[in-house]
């Protein structure tokens, strides 16, 4: 055998794809259990036992972000580098159409009050000084009438950070931008 090194070949990054689509779905179960507990919480009567107390819950809240901003790094590294290696190549003309139409522009998110695109997204994942998942929350009364609460991840994450020195803020739609996320890398240069 020959030293692999010297091939003559170009040797990209090695991108798969299927573990690109796994992150995809572990970010959307993420998001899902979240609402689900959420809604778990809003639709048991007070009797029932508080859903906040169960391990799941708790799991969940001590986890969720952390994974949740874990992935969306590894996902954006990916796109970003899947990008890079399918612009140029034998494959890069029907590549540049393809990734045209999937920008994602006006779905997956907003940056400084204009639209935000998948690869300008990825970038602000990747930069982002402050990663914050928005919340909301589920509510239900108890048998004295007490308001409960119990908080959610939504499907929003505002980045912010700087850029050359100027600072910048972005809302990211995250089932949309997996949306696209999923569309991009299911790039085939047969069609």
């Amino acid at each position: 055998m020959e030293n692999p090194y010297h091939r003559t070949s170009i040797k990209p990054h090695y991108l798969d794809r299927s573990l690109a689509q796994t992150m995809c779905f572990d970010i959307f179960n993420i998001l899902s259990a979240s609402r689900e507990l959420a809604s778990e919480f809003e639709m048991s009567e007070s009797g029932d036992g508080d859903i906040r107390t169960s391990s799941n819950f708790k799991l969940h809240h001590l986890l969720a972000e952390s994974r949740l901003s874990q992935l969306l790094l590894q996902l954006a590294v990916f796109v970003r580098t899947f990008d890079d290696v399918l612009s140029i190549g034998e494959h890069s003309e029907p590549y540049a159409k393809h990734s045209a139409a999937t920008q994602g522009e006006n779905y997956i998110g907003t940056l400084d009050g204009g639209d935000l695109r998948l690869r300008e997204a990825c970038n602000k994942i990747i930069h982002a000084e402050d990663f914050r998942p928005v919340y909301d929350h589920s509510v239900r009364e108890d048998n004295d009438g007490v308001e409960q609460r119990a908080w959610y991840l939504t499907d929003e994450i505002e980045l912010t950070g700087t850029s050359y020195g100027k600072h910048w803020e972005a809302t990211l739609n995250t089932s949309n931008f997996l949306e696209i996320v999923l569309d991009r890398i299911a790039f085939s240069p047969a069609g």
